[in-house]
């Protein structure tokens, strides 16, 4: 079922375009850039060093994170069995919760996030919280908290599990060994950083960026919640009607493992809410906690299916059937209509004239917040910045409202180290797709920013027009290829 599930992913390459920001990251990262300092984004380190192996064969490239991913996701739901089986001791319970954490991805298309990546470590980290409440040893507490760490690491939300914590409360010792545990895989990446200078990036970009990122006004948090919602609950609505069901069983005191899972599990609606964005793939990280917390309940229907009444029976197995097959529908349906990022004809226009114009050593500065422009013509930046959105506030132009005014979140300092890269590096092309709007950036016009706008008019001039962008070429050092 995983590997049916993923299908779509190999067939229509880049789904999102998070995985061509990813996966470019990380082919970058095999050639000896550092993450935060040559390269630059605003998430935690093990997201881009895992996309690294999607650039060990060449070219950037999904497929081998698709097979990645595949090993990946089974291996998670591998921890989720365990742990579910180990808390009930029940088995049944156990393979249900396997199946229950695979439905619940079931609300997003089958992209290879970082939540499908932070998911693994924090199925580990629910496994070790099962054994710790078990027998409280200082070696379970340390791995629960590390696996936290490690999640959080992929993604900050990763964090919030380390509200399993409480469940060990009024004893101290046990929450102070669980943070020693999360506190060192941080300490081995800030001590990296530091080690080779450059601790200041790490910070700003892994922390000061992301939690400004976080606390913004989205603009459209209500409609954002509510379209979410009514995507992702339907999809998962077995697995969350059975651990509601779970939530409100009355159960005897004295429940730690219980409580700790519940507490897990409602409060990571907080991680998901940061930032008011509610992306579907948000909801991907609910799925090893689903999966355990609505392991009982699954298990008592299977063992009372019998009895169960006929229309009851139905229900469930729609339930249980109907988000698997409108996925693949969905997902093979939208890759035939062209909708998925690097079917996009514009990007395509631009990718082609590109391959064809110019040499596979030039790089490029692309104005925009559309990496396939770069995977698509295999071609490498020029410039720290792979995408421009934190040039202007970092807001997601299809989340912005009409009236929007970008010039009023102009970062000074992203705009400065831009012209500082073009300047130093002689970037020889340069690509706005604000003309051609693609990914909504026409909301977002050179005009927003002067200082990029007369660099470019002073050193550059437009050559083409491919899909409604225009491609510049620096005067006097240009490619030779686009130059001819």
């Amino acid at each position: 079922m995983v590997v049916v599930t993923r299908l779509p992913g190999f067939a229509f390459g880049v789904l999102n375009i998070d995985e061509s920001d990813f996966v470019l990251i990380g082919r970058r990262i095999v050639e000896g850039a550092l993450p935060y300092v040559d390269i630059v984004d605003h998430k935690p380190p093990l997201t881009y060093l895992t996309y690294a192996f999607g650039g060990l064969f060449g070219p950037a490239s999904m497929a081998p994170m698709r097979v990645l991913s595949i090993a990946w996701i089974l291996g998670t739901l591998l921890l989720v069995e365990r742990a579910a089986r180990e808390w009930t001791g029940d088995e049944l319970a156990g393979r249900a919760a396997a199946w229950l954490a695979l439905l619940a991805n079931f609300c997003e298309l089958p992209i290879v996030n970082s939540e499908v990546l932070m998911n693994l470590p924090a199925a580990a980290a629910l496994l070790w919280f099962v054994r710790s409440v078990r027998q409280p040893r200082a070696r379970s507490l340390l791995l629960c908290g590390a696996c936290i760490g490690l999640s959080s690491l992929f993604r900050h939300q990763g964090a919030v599990l380390a509200i399993l914590a409480v469940a060990f409360l009024p004893n101290l010792l046990a929450p102070l060994t669980m943070a020693a545990g999360f506190l060192l895989p941080w300490a081995a990446a800030a001590g990296f950083y530091a080690a080779t200078g450059h601790l200041a990036e790490f910070n700003d970009w892994v922390f000061v960026r992301n939690f400004a990122y976080a606390s913004q006004d989205s603009r459209a948090v209500l409609g954002n919640l509510l379209h979410s919602l009514a995507i992702c609950i339907p999809a998962v609505l077995l697995p969350w009607a059975l651990a509601v069901r779970e939530t409100v069983r009355p159960v005897a005191p004295g429940s730690r493992t219980r409580t700790g899972l519940l507490l897990a599990l409602w409060s990571t609606w907080l991680a998901v809410a940061s930032g008011g964005r509610f992306y579907e793939h948000y909801f991907v990280q609910f799925a090893p906690l689903l999966g355990i917390v609505a392991a009982p309940a699954a298990a008592d229907l299977v063992r009372r299916w019998d009895a169960l009444a006929k229309v009851r029976r139905g229900a469930i197995l729609l339930a249980a059937a109907l988000p698997a097959l409108g996925l693949m529908t969905y997902a093979f349906a939208r890759g035939m209509a062209g909708q998925y990022p690097a079917q996009d004809p514009r990007a395509n226009a631009v990718a082609d004239w590109l391959r064809a114009n110019t040499q596979r050593s030039d790089t490029l500065f692309v104005w925009g917040h559309f990496s396939p422009v770069f995977y698509l013509a295999q071609r490498e930046q020029g410039t720290r910045y792979q995408t421009c959105s934190v040039h202007v506030g970092n807001y997601d132009p299809a989340q912005l409202p009409p009236g929007f005014a970008p010039a009023r979140h102009v970062s000074r300092r992203d705009v400065e180290n831009t012209l500082e890269d073009l300047e130093r590096n002689r970037v020889p092309v340069v690509v706005d797709t604000a003309p051609a709007d693609i990914h909504g950036w026409g909301r977002m016009p050179l005009a927003t920013v002067p200082g990029l706008r007369d660099y470019l008019a002073a050193n550059y001039h437009v050559v083409a027009h491919p899909g409604g962008a225009d491609v510049y070429l620096r005067n006097g050092g240009g490619s030779a290829a686009a130059a001819r």
